[in-house]
């Protein structure tokens, strides 16, 4: 499942650049750092596609945090600075497992955001400089992220944060992620844990999706502020 927005070579690669790559039925994000070498957030729990968390079983063969079966020639392939942080240090090839490489959009028209088929691949918030790129995602590299949530802090939600700097103050939740607000839950969803009613959910996520784009977007939401990456653990615990 290839689409062709922000389609690119490797050879387009810039540091700092926002990219990810197409699992099956959704995307991994992650920020390149130069040299090869992109710095990403999966679930340090994970065993499987993350949509299984949502409706009970795996639709595919492998998650975003899962690296490839055969052994990296890279020696930074695979590595995890602080020990089940879920921040981990991957090589191309390992990342895109065998599909395209996209690059995510910033600063795209609200247009352009609606018309797009589902959420991931834009924004209409704008990027901060490459430096501030890498040196966001190497200080949560090294130092831990905080904790994964499939649809309130997954893949996406760390590369816009590393690109932007922008978290929100809403405690209930983030909805950064264009990705998390296609499966985000209603309240009545969350009381439900029939097998059909949570299949219906995502069968119903692009539709749905369309109804949040135009408030939820990073570059839309007036409930974001820019926080320093030195102070992010201080400024989410006080969220709590």
């Amino acid at each position: 499942m290839d689409d062709f927005v922000g389609k690119i070579e490797r050879s387009d690669l810039k540091d700092g650049d926002h990219i990810y790559a197409w699992r099956n039925i959704y995307t991994h994000h992650g920020i390149y750092i130069g040299e090869g070498k992109i710095i990403h957030f999966v679930n340090p729990k994970g065993n499987g596609n993350p949509i299984k968390n949502l409706i009970g079983f795996s639709t595919a063969s492998s998650s975003g945090g899962e690296e490839a079966k055969t052994p990296c020639k890279n020696s930074f392939c695979k590595l995890e600075k602080v020990a089940g942080s879920g921040v981990k240090m991957s090589c191309i090839d390992c990342f895109i497992k065998n599909r395209s490489l996209h690059r995510f959009k910033y600063k795209v028209s609200r247009e352009f955001l609606l018309l797009q088929a589902v959420g991931g691949s834009c924004t209409t918030a704008e990027s901060d400089p490459p430096e501030e790129v890498i040196h966001r995602a190497t200080y949560l590299f090294e130092n831990g992220y905080g904790k994964y949530d499939l649809t309130n802090n997954n893949c996406e939600d760390f590369a816009l944060y590393c690109k932007t700097g922008l978290w929100s103050t809403d405690k209930k939740y983030q909805g950064r992620s264009g990705q998390g607000n296609m499966i985000h839950p209603t309240s009545k969803d969350k009381k439900d844990n029939d097998f059909g009613k949570r299949l219906l959910q995502i069968t119903t996520a692009i539709p749905r999706s369309f109804s949040k784009r135009d408030d939820k977007d990073l570059g839309i939401r007036t409930d974001v502020v820019k926080v320093p990456v030195e102070m992010l653990a201080f400024f989410c615990a006080s969220l709590k």
